[in-house]
């Protein structure tokens, strides 16, 4: 019985390494990002697996869950080890205005969809504000460069706020899960406790952010230079990997999240030449694994209460795209003009990674399933949105040179 399990399990793991393959080959990244393709295969993986108690889909179940947590935190690694910290302090005047006024925009209006409108509760809404403070500047990256204007200091900016975005968004999510057991406490909260618990999560941050710090000046070059001396083949991507892992889980069981141990990880990483040299290595790993945090992302989908998804999913992407556009166009208008301000907020649309990521948090601390699948929903329309309209204004605003 046993032996039958395993077949089933390496199987059907088989089944979906090829359709991801299909999806690389034949998904046009400018059009329909992979990412999306990848969470209607975990659909289809979960109307198989999911409500069925046999021992062979139980098991199923939780090698999947295995391996999209192993995407998740190759996801936010690769994100942490891309961050330009040097490239970023040198825009922060010209980003932090627009990148601040964006935060407080969007995530108010995400709030005001969730509470006032949906009638949503009190921390589902603030996990669907939080989420849609984030961007997906994957698609937009694609779509600007394909019309030569990403070189353009509108596009250095976009890609500036861009980052600014997932930082300030993988904070707040993390204050956001560190309160938690304050409100469900059941007692009244009282202005000192959510200043201790703010106060012990922003320490618990400062002190990841300290020793990947001093990780990456002292104690990081000297290893990868042993490691490079005794290496045969590629030692240094299972070193940074084995680094990436261990601290995830670190900030996990302290009381942060997989997601922001391995952002942390990744930054320690990120100003090293010799992690660099290995980014063909590492792309091939975040390609193998990443795959695996959205299917296990559409597993969770209720493809059963369609019906119901369409009228929260409407409200949520309709504030999800004011939102963006008015958060970035208030307080760009005056410094680049209508046009690129407007150029630029459309291109802040688009939801996806990093607010999955929220939302998978916001599944743990109780928000239901329902309001999850909405989001994909949500989040779906935002990328398709950004991918119908941006390239028609890309066309039609002159950016300055």
């Amino acid at each position: 019985m046993e032996q039958q399990h395993t077949f089933y399990a390496i199987f059907v793991l088989g089944v979906i390494f090829l359709a991801i393959l299909l999806v690389r080959l034949f998904v046009n990244r400018r059009w329909c990002p992979p990412m999306l393709m990848f969470m209607l295969i975990g659909i289809v993986v979960g109307q198989v697996v999911n409500g069925n108690m046999a021992t062979s889909h139980l098991s199923m179940r939780a090698i999947l869950s295995v391996l999209g947590e192993a995407g998740l935190i190759m996801l936010l690694f690769k994100v942490g080890i891309n961050a330009d910290l040097k490239g970023l302090r040198t825009q922060l005047p010209n980003a932090s205005w627009i990148w601040l006024w964006n935060v407080v925009v969007s995530g108010a209006l995400g709030f005001l969809a969730a509470f006032w409108i949906l009638s949503l509760d009190v921390v589902t809404s603030l996990f669907i504000a939080i989420a849609f403070t984030a961007t997906s500047v994957g698609v937009t990256v694609s779509l600007w460069s394909d019309a030569g204007k990403l070189s353009t200091p509108q596009g250095t900016l976009l890609l500036d706020v861009a980052e600014l975005d997932d930082l300030s968004t993988i904070c707040l999510v993390a204050m956001l899960v560190a309160l938690l057991p304050l409100y469900y406490s059941g007692t009244a909260i009282q202005p000192l406790d959510v200043v201790l618990n703010l106060g012990y999560i922003v320490l618990l941050l400062t002190a990841f952010a300290v020793v990947a710090w001093f990780f990456s000046l002292h104690i990081e070059p000297r290893l990868t230079r042993v490691i490079a001396r005794n290496a045969v083949s590629h030692e240094l991507v299972v070193f940074m990997v084995a680094v990436g892992f261990i601290v995830a889980a670190l900030a996990e069981v302290s009381g942060l999240s997989l997601a922001v141990g391995a952002f942390i990880a990744g930054l320690a990483f990120s100003r090293d030449p010799s992690a660099m040299h290995e980014q063909p290595v590492l792309n091939g790993l975040y390609d193998f694994l990443t795959p695996f945090f959205f299917i296990s992302l559409g597993m969770l989908f209720e493809i059963s209460s369609l019906d119901g998804l369409i009228w929260p999913a409407a409200v949520l992407v309709l504030f999800a795209i004011l939102g963006k556009i008015l958060g970035v166009m208030l307080p760009a208008w005056p410094r680049l003009g209508f046009g690129a301000a407007l150029l630029l907020g459309v291109s802040m649309v688009p939801r996806m990674e990093i607010a999955m990521v929220v939302m998978q948090k916001g599944l743990e601390a109780g928000v239901s399933q329902s309001v999850f699948s909405a989001m994909i929903l949500a989040c779906f329309m935002t990328v398709l949105f950004t991918m119908l309209g941006l390239p028609v204004l890309l066309r039609r605003i002159p950016l300055a040179k």
